[in-house]
């Protein structure tokens, strides 16, 4: 019975420890390498964006990616997180993102891509 006890105080302990962990994670705008749209040949077209951003340490990993769209500019925001105050490797790394916008977009029609810092425009075939 003691085993077991200490062995749910542990595990409390864990999951507290977990806790704290995720309460205390640094969440960044990741840094953007390349921005490239691609429009696929179906039928309606889909209009792709392919995303590298970089991840600055060992610790750091992908958080999230959203998207808004305005009229024709699409804004898509990509986030970085990792753990903070952590000693972590210095190894860069990357990351890569395809993003789905769908078909509701007009042929002749110029529309921007804002990926974090970075700006790329295409007209819609």
């Amino acid at each position: 019975m003691k085993k077991l006890n200490w062995l749910m105080v542990i595990l409390l302990l864990l999951l507290m420890a977990t806790a704290v962990a995720c309460q205390q994670l640094e969440i960044r705008p990741a840094p953007i390498h390349e921005v490239r749209v691609a429009i696929a040949e179906s039928y309606p077209p889909q209009v792709m964006v392919y995303i590298q951003g970089g991840l600055s340490d060992g610790c750091t990993t992908f958080h999230e990616l959203k998207t808004e769209r305005t009229g024709n500019t699409v804004n898509i925001t990509v986030t970085t997180q990792r753990p903070r105050d952590a000693v972590c490797t210095q190894v860069y790394g990357y990351f890569e993102q395809n993003v789905n916008l769908g078909s509701d977009f007009i042929a002749g029609e110029t529309y921007t891509i804002k990926v974090n810092d970075k700006t790329t425009s295409f007209v819609m075939e």
